[in-house]
């Protein structure tokens, strides 16, 4: 999914000024992840600078709707895609018809260089391991090795190394999600004064510099993702559609190791599939009925 991994030794000789010469698409795009509540709006905010996206402190979500920004750092156009509540259980209720999700989708096409998965500073909660869960459910799991792992309240720890803060956490759903995701976090203050804002905002822009030589410039992507670089030509409504379409599909299916599966497949697939898939939902239900018919020698009562 990704794309070529440069060798280290390889990386040494081939620094970021001509690896950034060297791509022909000179945007990094950025996604932001994770529950409601953890201050990724306003972690977009410091990243770009301003305040662009809604951000403030309310007992319920405030972002609504995906939106972008975009901003110069260094040599590169970075674009920012905050994201609402897309990542929880609750989804399903909040977004019914895949409509957000299917413009989250197109609003980051081709795809983000990598996802931003922002979590408080010692309130890694189940919620957020949740959000995580949802993150590689709407992405895939090959998200992970785009992911970096943004802690907000970065004030808490009191001038301490976040790396050492990860490392003797007694969380260890937080220290398996930094595992998986690279080792790679970084830490904001997004109430901190401009100097030391901009030095958050650089340090987490090598670790997307780092992440995108390591990919070979190329985008995260999934066939969500290919479908829509193939919809250029349409409406932006028929764009919607077709991505709704792809989106809900395999999100509908009941898991394959439940024996009638095949079946509702089958009412959902097209005429051509119709018969394979309807001979498989058959035979699965002779497997459940000789299942449920057959009784074990030590059942048989007398």
């Amino acid at each position: 999914m990704g794309g070529r991994k440069v060798a280290r030794d390889e990386e040494n000789a081939y620094g970021f000024q001509e690896f950034r010469s060297a791509l022909q698409e000179r945007r990094l795009r950025l996604l932001l992840a994770g529950r409601s509540g953890t201050g990724k709006s306003a972690t977009g905010n410091s990243i770009l600078q301003r305040k662009h996206f809604l951000s403030r402190l309310a007992a319920t979500a405030v972002t609504r709707a995906c939106a972008t920004g975009s901003c110069r750092w260094a040599s590169w156009d970075v674009e920012v895609l905050d994201t609402p509540d897309l990542f929880s259980p609750e989804v399903a209720q909040a977004d019914p018809g895949f409509e957000e999700r299917g413009r989250c989708y197109l609003l980051s096409a081709p795809g983000p260089h990598a996802v931003l998965l922002v979590t408080q500073l010692g309130r890694f909660t189940a919620q957020d391991l949740r959000a995580w869960r949802g993150v590689k459910a709407l992405f895939g799991a090959g998200i992970a090795a785009r992911t970096i792992v943004v802690f907000t309240r970065r004030e808490d720890l009191a001038g301490g190394s976040l790396q050492q803060y990860v490392r003797d956490t007694d969380n260890r759903a937080l220290r398996e999600l930094v595992a998986e995701c690279g080792g790679r976090c970084c830490a904001f203050d997004n109430r901190a004064a401009d100097g030391e804002r901009e030095a958050q905002v650089g340090e987490l822009m090598r670790l997307v510099e780092e992440l995108v030589r390591d990919h070979g410039g190329v985008p995260y992507t999934n066939d969500v993702y290919r479908l829509a670089q193939t919809l250029g030509g349409l409406s932006s409504e028929d764009r919607l559609r077709r991505v709704v379409e792809q989106l809900a599909a395999p999100a509908q299916t009941w898991p394959d190791r439940w024996p009638l599966a095949g079946l509702w497949r089958w009412t959902k697939a097209g005429p051509g599939t119709r018969y394979k898939l309807g001979l498989a939902a058959l035979l699965s239900a002779l497997v459940l009925l000789y299942l449920l018919c057959r009784r074990r020698p030590e059942e048989v009562t007398v």
